[in-house]
């Protein structure tokens, strides 16, 4: 009688599935949708805002294997890798953002705040010189940058 019973139950489980309607409400014909490459890049964004840097890279590296020239998820691979210690690969991710999109506030901010901490002045100038042209020097990319231009030459300045 079990046997009969459990078979009756499989068979109608899998005439109740097949109909394209799920226990949960969906009108959908898969069971679980998986998240969108926006979805997860949210979720991605959410990460680096809470400092969680290797949870967004995992969610990035998911964006990035979808659209692989996103030029923001490339950006915030190479910040997250950058708060994580990796400047090789942050710097490599910047540099490709900036390939796809020359006038990125964000890539051009960070690459140069990448430059100052990594003691290359010159380079991190090159980049607040590009938001002084994209966004003039007002904008809150250029500012933050020359802050941290200015900061490390007055830290020079003082130690030489």
């Amino acid at each position: 009688m079990k046997t009969f019973i459990a078979a009756t139950l499989t068979a109608a489980a899998l005439a109740f599935s097949a109909s394209g309607v799920h226990a949960m409400g969906s009108n959908s014909s898969s069971p679980a949708a998986e998240p969108g490459t926006e979805e997860i890049y949210g979720k991605a964004v959410k990460a680096v805002e809470a400092k969680e840097f290797r949870a967004a890279v995992e969610h990035l590296n998911k964006v990035i294997e979808d659209k692989p020239k996103h030029p923001d998820a490339l950006n915030y691979l190479g910040y997250s890798h950058r708060k994580l210690g990796d400047y090789s690969k942050a710097v490599s991710y910047y540099k490709r953002a900036l390939a796809l999109e020359p006038e990125h506030k964000g890539a051009n901010e960070y690459l140069g705040e990448a430059y100052v901490e990594l003691g290359d002045l010159k380079s991190a100038v090159v980049h607040l010189e590009a938001l002084r042209k994209i966004c003039g020097t007002d904008c809150t990319e250029y500012k933050t940058l020359k802050a941290a231009i200015d900061a490390a030459r007055a830290k020079a300045a003082k130690q030489g």
